[in-house]
């Protein structure tokens, strides 16, 4: 795992952190249209710029939701990314609001393409909220999940989640979610407070019929430190 230290500080570094359960490895961008060193080069034009703090993007009546009101918004699974397609793996969306004011951008990489992965209000059921029609319709995502076939052949099973900040967790075959992992922590338990980085925006490579593993690009930023990343997910008896 490769994170860029900001310019903000006046200095450019380069640290390496250890990730558990998710195996993070160099890039060979090979034939793809996108890789690694381009998140990086995207994190090192973000280091050159003053922060924009982008928790505002959300509307405010969106985060002054219930929790019973935000958990009762649930992704419609027969919209799950590449499920149409037959691939071994799928995605599947979190919905902005609550505790989550920011969106976050997620794109497919396909070969020589980039594409982006568009929001619609229609891939959620609102439940009893009676506001789905005031949905903006380029709202974005809050983060998302990757479901794979763990257990049974015949059923996707959750395998790792991204949402909130650089929070992220991932499961393996017979255990269940434990505590969260973070791409960075900054500053904590200092009684200045914490920074809290959070991944701005996601790029997975789309997987083969065949494919045992996923790859994920993620591209960090706060005040202090931009991130470029590379997850290698391999779900199976144990996650790595």
């Amino acid at each position: 795992m490769k994170v860029r230290v900001s310019a903000r500080f006046g200095r450019f570094a380069l640290v390496c952190v250890a990730v558990v359960a998710v195996t993070v490895m160099g890039t060979v961008k090979g034939s793809l249209a996108f890789g690694l060193d381009d998140v990086a080069k995207k994190a090192e034009a973000l280091a050159a710029k003053d922060f924009q703090d982008r928790s505002r993007s959300i509307p405010q009546w969106l985060l002054e939701l219930t929790y019973d009101q935000w958990r009762d918004i649930r992704f419609r699974t027969d919209q799950s990314h590449w499920r149409s397609k037959g691939l071994p793996f799928e995605l599947q969306f979190f919905h902005c609001g609550l505790y989550y004011d920011r969106s976050v951008a997620i794109n497919e990489i396909e070969g020589k393409d980039v594409r982006p992965i568009a929001f619609s209000p229609s891939q959620f059921d609102y439940g009893k909220n009676e506001f789905q029609s005031r949905i903006p319709q380029d709202l974005g995502y809050a983060g998302f999940r990757v479901h794979y076939p763990i257990k049974n052949p015949a059923y996707k099973d959750e395998v790792i989640v991204f949402v909130g900040a650089s929070y992220f967790r991932a499961v393996s075959k017979n255990t269940v979610y434990g505590q969260s992992s973070r791409g960075l922590a900054v500053d904590t338990a200092l009684p200045s407070g914490e920074e809290f980085p959070y991944f701005r925006e996601f790029w997975l490579e789309k997987p083969s019929k065949t494919a045992k593993q996923l790859v994920i690009y993620a591209l960090l930023d706060s005040q202090r430190v931009t991130g470029a990343y590379k997850f290698t997910v391999i779900p199976g008896e144990t996650t790595k």
